[in-house]
């Protein structure tokens, strides 16, 4: 096990107070009492009831803990451990001590677009050189100014299988009333990061809440995002056949939610199973031909396809046994020695609008790695990656968790 002085430590506070200056305080009381230390990051997320308090709310943080790294952004939601405060103000803040870790800070802006055409490598050089091959990045988006279809290739053509963890921004409902933070700047669109490296361990769990139904498909006649055949059948008619098939209790699931469509990411599997598929909606249907269309701009004829069920129970059993996995990697005593951090992107469709009980997504990453210092927001777009590549989700819980190596 690492020295105490070489491992990270991380602390979180979370407050639903209305008053900026009275829900900072909170936060900063709540981290003094568990937090000691060289403070190297520093996430904040706000609710947009104190969008316009950023310089506050920063300037306070940066007084009490003079962070080396301050990045974040206003959402419409915030998450703490086993605390979902979808409604309302809400303040979350993360603090990190990674001791020996890269920590490179960038900007969308700040990338030479022209020059990562001419060559993917040079991304590394646009975001700041983050020394050794980062192990994550952690990425904040403003849904509205930001051309994730151009970023996240890019990423992956610099470093291939590199997982981005992080979100679209929902704190905003118009172009520029988003607000983002990095380092004492205040941005209104774009997108900021951070690359992590050193000697420190990232994992990653995206639940896209999904369960396959039927068999799968390979799409034998398509137009961009537009399926025609599948299988070398009418698209619709294996939809109907694929419903009719089904048992009494998913028809009655289907009738209240929306068939989704997974498509294969690794064609070279023999067998596909959880985390295989990108899950995506159809987001059309041509009745007098029987053609559907997919929202996902990367379809193409010869992929295989297979039809998805969302539902509470599926999300719930989905979540809990993907983060098994987590537990695989925490160390006996994390949870006490809060040697593990964690940062929760759960889509503004999921909590009390998909779930019975309240502070579902939490709860479920508490029940499976403790009492974790935990942050995190409701999103308008969860950013992850699926078969060793990253996307933007729906309905979709994306976590990061930074432990000792």
């Amino acid at each position: 096990m690492p020295q105490a002085a070489t491992i990270p430590r991380f602390a979180s506070a979370v407050s639903d107070a209305a008053d900026t200056a009275k829900a900072v305080e909170h936060v900063v009381d709540q981290l003094c009492v568990s937090f000691e230390g060289t403070v190297d990051l520093a996430v904040v997320f706000v609710t947009g009831h104190h969008a316009g308090s950023m310089e506050l709310i920063q300037q306070r943080i940066n007084e009490e803990f003079s962070p080396f790294n301050l990045i974040g952004a206003t959402t419409q939601g915030v998450v703490g451990v086993r605390r979902e405060l979808e409604e309302g103000p809400g303040i979350s803040v993360l603090l990190a001590s990674l001791p020996g870790a890269e920590l490179t800070p960038f900007t969308y802006d700040q990338i030479d677009w022209q020059a990562v055409q001419a060559d993917p490598q040079s991304l590394a050089t646009s975001i700041g050189d983050p020394g050794s091959s980062p192990k994550a990045l952690l990425m904040l988006a403003d849904p509205f100014s930001t051309p994730m279809v151009k970023m996240l290739p890019a990423i992956g053509q610099c470093w291939p299988e590199l997982p981005v963890v992080g979100g679209m921004l929902s704190g905003g409902r118009q172009p520029g009333s988003n607000r983002l933070l990095l380092n004492g700047e205040i941005f209104s669109e774009g997108a900021i990061g951070l690359a992590i490296g050193g000697p420190i361990r990232v994992d990653t769990t995206v639940s896209q809440g999904c369960r396959p139904i039927g068999t799968p498909y390979v799409i034998t006649r398509s137009k961009r995002h537009i399926v025609m055949e599948l299988g070398g059948r009418n698209a619709m008619e294996v939809v109907k056949d694929t419903v009719r098939n089904l048992d009494e209790n998913d028809r009655d699931l289907l009738k209240g939610h929306t068939i989704m469509i997974g498509r294969v990411i690794n064609e070279y599997k023999d067998r596909f199973g959880r985390g295989d598929f990108l899950i995506r909606s159809v987001v059309g249907v041509d009745k007098p031909t029987g053609y559907i269309a997919i929202n996902d701009p990367q379809i193409r004829m010869g992929q295989t396809l297979q039809f998805h069920l969302r539902d509470q129970q599926t999300a719930c059993e989905d979540f809990s046994l993907l983060l098994e996995a987590q537990k695989l990697h925490a160390t006996e005593d994390e949870a006490e020695t809060a040697s593990g951090g964690a940062l929760l992107f759960s889509c503004n469709g999921r909590g009390s609008h998909m779930f019975d009980q309240p502070n579902a997504d939490a709860n479920m990453v508490h029940d499976a790695l403790g009492n974790i210092p935990l942050t995190g927001f409701f999103a308008a777009g969860e950013i992850g990656p699926v078969g060793g590549q990253n996307f933007v989700h729906g309905h979709t819980a994306s976590l990061m968790v930074i432990r000792a190596e």
